[in-house]
């Protein structure tokens, strides 16, 4: 038997040339390719349109909370209680919706796209801050601000309450530190290449948080400083130096009288008084001086108690007074003040006070032409000098019986102390420590942050009481930038003397001069300062280049020029100086306080 034939084989359809093959499969993938491509735009389409749909939401949201920091900050400072509580509750509802918008996963993906993530990221953080802000510390600052209304804290019979200061003192600190830290949050945000709205918003956010640090900042120090410096945990003595700017020196004006306070519990008594003639001499000065004072003042800057206001460093002046007044009495002040005629007159008029006795009647600057410039018309110089102490006696007794309207009292003190004319140091160390670099201090330092300061002094040469007859004016420029970051400035000073001019009256010899040749000639030194890091490099009098020999003090470049000025005459100093290396902030300029407020120019 023959066996079966094989069956036959299946039918295979012929093999693809090659180059058909791999034709198809490449149309396949692109097919591919270009669904999942697609996809994927649709789906970053989606994500952006949802983000954008969110970015209007917070942007909205983001406005109102802004407008909310800046109204809040305002109240608070202005005392505006009232409105507190609700701007708060809107303040937390629209930093509340901002937050909720950045919160889901599509914020998180946008975040991480190329090109998008950065201006994502500051809008979501913009959010997270101030939502923080909203919820937490903020809140509390509607009840510390009505604790600390200025009236809570002015002196009533003799003594400030510090209970409710104390009470609010720890929510204070935190408040601050952290508006402090959402401040450095958004400091610290990309700034890589972002939508221009966007950019814009972090620096409204960035300049709105820094004021209102600026108010916080100031809450938390004086809630630590004012208990303590005002006796809450031992009794406490502060010697009060009052200037006389009749008589010019860097700080303001050759000290006429001293004061002792002494506060306990809140307080404050009037417990001595004395002519600062009486302190000193002193052969040698207490406490040695740096070659750069002796250089510059001589040794009667440590040695007669009227000098010590010759240097512009008040902390030093202070040190210098305390240990001279501990020399001539045996009493060691736990710190020192110093105020001038007006300042207290400022004071004064705000309290709606006058004191009895010198300048009865006179307010403002009637009274700080009488006691810089009346008395000596009228009165020998010994009697004037009396006058002058007498007048400062009864002022602040005046003042510490608290008669007045708080919040003028208050407006009146800021003032003072930005014009230099109240300034305060404390022998404790973190007493000084959080007074330092505040408007209070009188430090000398050449740069703040990155603003580069620079200081225009003015120290008189003669035994006369000429600052009514003199105007000053400060003029500051930029020129231009250097390489490494350092700024060139141009700084003219110009002193004009109005001795003989109509209404100045004819003053005796020894009030505007006692230069036998010219009777009313002023002689002055102009004292000039360069930033940190940086130097005076030459300087010209009336356009003619004058010789200058820059020297050191305390790390700071200084120059000076001695000057002559006739009556009825201006002359000018003009000196080339160049900053440190990238301090690009605003200059901040620094200039002694006289009888009248310096005309001061500071641009581009």
């Amino acid at each position: 038997m023959r066996p079966a034939p094989p069956a036959p084989a299946p039918w295979k359809k012929p093999p693809l040339p090659r180059r058909v093959y791999w034709t198809r499969q490449r149309r396949r993938s692109l097919k591919i390719v270009v669904l999942s491509v697609t996809g994927l735009l649709v789906a970053l389409a989606v994500l952006m349109a949802w983000v954008a749909l969110d970015a209007v939401r917070v942007r909205d949201s983001l406005a109102q909370a802004a407008s909310g920091v800046s109204t809040l900050q305002a109240d608070a400072v202005a005392g505006r209680t009232k409105n507190l509580d609700a701007t708060v509750a809107e303040l937390q509802s629209h930093a509340s919706d901002a937050q909720a918008a950045t919160a889901g996963p599509h914020w998180t993906l946008a975040s991480r796209l190329p090109g998008v993530g950065p201006t994502v990221e500051a809008v979501a953080t913009m959010a997270a801050v101030v939502d923080r802000l909203a919820q937490g510390p903020l809140p509390q600052l509607a009840s510390v601000v009505e604790v600390a209304d200025p009236a809570t804290f002015a002196p009533h019979g003799g003594r400030v309450d510090l209970t409710p200061l104390e009470g609010v003192a720890p929510d204070v600190r935190r408040a601050d530190q952290s508006v402090g830290y959402a401040q450095q949050r958004v400091e610290d945000i990309d700034r890589s290449p972002m939508l221009p709205q966007v950019s814009a918003a972090v620096s409204d956010l960035e300049g709105q948080l820094g004021d209102l640090r600026m108010s916080t900042a100031t809450a938390a120090r004086a809630a630590q400083l004012i208990p303590p410096m005002l006796g809450a945990d031992e009794p406490r003595d502060y010697l009060v130096l009052v200037q006389n700017n009749a008589e010019p020196r860097a700080l303001g004006g050759v000290v006429g009288t001293v004061l002792v306070l002494h506060a306990d519990g809140g307080r404050i008594e009037l417990t001595d008084q004395m002519h600062a003639s009486q302190v000193g001499p002193y052969v040698p000065p207490p406490g040695t001086l740096t070659d750069g004072e002796e250089a510059m003042f001589g040794d009667a800057v440590g040695g007669w108690m009227q000098n010590v206001t010759s240097t512009p460093d008040f902390p030093r002046a202070a040190e210098m007074a305390r240990a001279m007044w501990e020399g001539e009495t045996g009493q060691l002040v736990d710190g020192v003040l110093s105020v001038d005629p007006t300042a207290l007159a400022g004071l004064l008029e705000a309290d709606g006070s006058a004191p009895a006795g010198a300048g009865a009647g006179l307010l403002g600057e009637e009274l700080v032409s009488y006691l810089v410039n009346g008395i000596y018309l009228t009165e020998t110089a010994d009697d004037a000098d009396l006058i002058f102490a007498d007048f400062a006696e009864s002022a602040f007794e005046s003042l510490s019986e608290g008669s007045g309207e708080a919040g003028g009292m208050v407006d009146a003190l800021a003032k003072a102390a930005r014009e230099g004319r109240l300034l305060v140091w404390s022998a404790h160390q973190g007493e000084a420590h959080l007074l330092e670099g505040t408007v209070l201090d009188g430090g000398l330092r050449g740069v703040n942050g990155s603003r580069p300061v620079v200081g225009v002094f003015t120290q008189g040469l003669q035994t006369a009481k000429v600052g009514h007859y003199l105007d000053t004016a400060v003029d500051v420029v930029e020129r231009g930038a250097r390489p490494d970051g350092a700024r060139e400035l141009e700084v003219t000073v110009a002193y004009t003397s109005r001795v003989g001019e109509p209404g100045a009256g004819s003053p005796p010899d020894y009030l505007a001069g006692q230069d036998e040749s010219e009777p009313g000639l002023i002689r002055l030194r102009s004292i000039v300062y360069a930033p940190a890091g940086g130097a005076v490099l030459d300087a010209s009098e009336n356009s003619e280049k004058t010789g200058i020999s820059p020297q050191q003090h305390d790390g700071l470049s200084r120059a000076f020029d001695d000057i002559e000025i006739h009556p009825g005459e201006t002359v000018s100093v003009t000196y080339a100086i160049i900053t440190g290396k990238h301090q690009d902030g605003d200059v901040i300029l620094r200039t002694t306080p006289g009888t009248r407020p310096a005309e001061v120019s500071v641009g581009k």
